[in-house]
């Protein structure tokens, strides 16, 4: 019956997303909040940017139902939901200010540090596997905190390019969803589930070429609610296994995170200024079409939540395997991007020092 409910609340969300969406995009037109073209966008016309609300609605509305109707997960999800739900409205309002307002790197780095320490501090920690750290409360706070913040504003980062963060997020959602069902969790199953619901029924207005993006609203809702999952599961089998095996279903978003923190480094640029230098940037810059670019990045994203999943079940060579796979597409990546440079130009003039427009980052 679990699984039964599980499928229950993917397509709960998933219709939630798809009937809501175009409501929300007729909106966003009216209200002319909408993302307009300029040197790093890859559209020609302003394209609406609320999405996130949709998202938001169909996760967290199916979770509602699915706690009212059934008894399977009315202890765990409604505990999850209610550690979480003050420090995930925090996350959401700032994604929907910034998408209205386009609030600067600090202030949203700020408001996401705040929630995230509110996260680690309800109960909700990143375990390790290793006594010597998770015995110590502070560094699992501290290492909590960071990690949320980093998944967070990596799903951010990646939102770049039409069908991107929706579809490595599905990936990554559906990943989760399989970890669950071998960690035996209905209520995670259940959340991980909605979450990739909401993310498909997005997808059908966002593919390429998108006719709406889900702005920072989305991408920082999503990507919080990947840390929260990625967080359960390491407490729910708290082994040095599972650390690994969520840390290669969340790998591509951290990727893009960590190039983006080397390449700027390198060039000698401010670490919180905008570039278009991003790997989905690259893939462009070198030829490749927008759908090619989707199906070389979600592959690479299928291929390494499929070794987390393995790796939580126990074995070691996934995890020598996907940190293998990191580290050659690391090093390829950062050759392409240092060597894109001037392919791609610069164009500081066009964003305020210390600002992050709110969908290309």
């Amino acid at each position: 019956m679990a699984g039964l409910h599980a499928l229950v609340a993917f397509l709960l969300s998933f219709l939630l997303v798809a009937a809501s969406t175009p409501l929300i995009r007729r909106c966003a037109l009216q209200w002319k909040l909408g993302d307009k073209p300029n040197g790093r966008k890859i559209h020609t016309s302003t394209i609406p940017h609320l999405g996130g609300i949709g998202m938001v609605i169909g996760s967290l509305g199916s979770l509602g139902l699915l706690i009212a109707f059934y008894s399977g997960v009315n202890g765990e999800v409604p505990r999850i939901l209610l550690k979480v739900l003050v420090p995930v409205g925090m996350i959401v309002t700032l994604g929907l200010t910034d998408d209205t307002k386009n609030l600067r790197a600090h202030q949203k780095l700020t408001v996401q540090t705040i929630a995230s320490f509110i996260i680690a501090v309800s109960g909700i920690h990143l375990l390790v596997g290793l006594p010597a750290f998770d015995s110590h409360l502070l560094f699992v706070i501290l290492l909590t905190a960071f990690y949320l913040v980093g998944v967070s504003s990596s799903v951010n980062l990646i939102d770049g390019h039409d069908g991107l963060a929706a579809g490595i997020v599905f990936i990554s959602a559906c990943a989760f969803g399989v970890t669950g069902l071998v960690l035996e969790s209905a209520a995670l199953v259940c959340v991980s589930l909605t979450v990739a619901g909401a993310c498909l029924g997005f997808l059908i207005y966002n593919f390429p070429p998108g006719r709406i993006f889900m702005g920072d609203t989305g991408s920082l809702f999503l990507g919080i609610m990947l840390g929260i999952l990625a967080c359960s599961f390491t407490m729910l089998q708290p082994n040095i296994n599972t650390f690994f095996g969520v840390c290669l279903i969340l790998s591509v978003p951290m990727l893009d995170s960590w190039l983006a923190i080397a390449r700027r480094l390198t060039l000698r640029r401010p670490v919180f200024e905008a570039d278009c230098m991003h790997i989905h940037h690259v893939l462009g810059t070198f030829g490749f079409s927008p759908r090619q670019t989707l199906v070389i990045l979600y592959s690479m994203q299928a291929v390494l939540a499929a070794l987390g999943i393995l790796a939580v079940m126990g074995f070691v060579f996934p995890i020598v395997t996907g940190l293998g796979i990191l580290l050659v597409a690391f090093s390829t990546f950062y050759r392409m991007m240092v060597a894109s440079k001037m392919r791609l130009g610069e164009r500081p003039s066009e964003f305020p020092r210390g600002s992050v427009p709110s969908l290309e980052k």
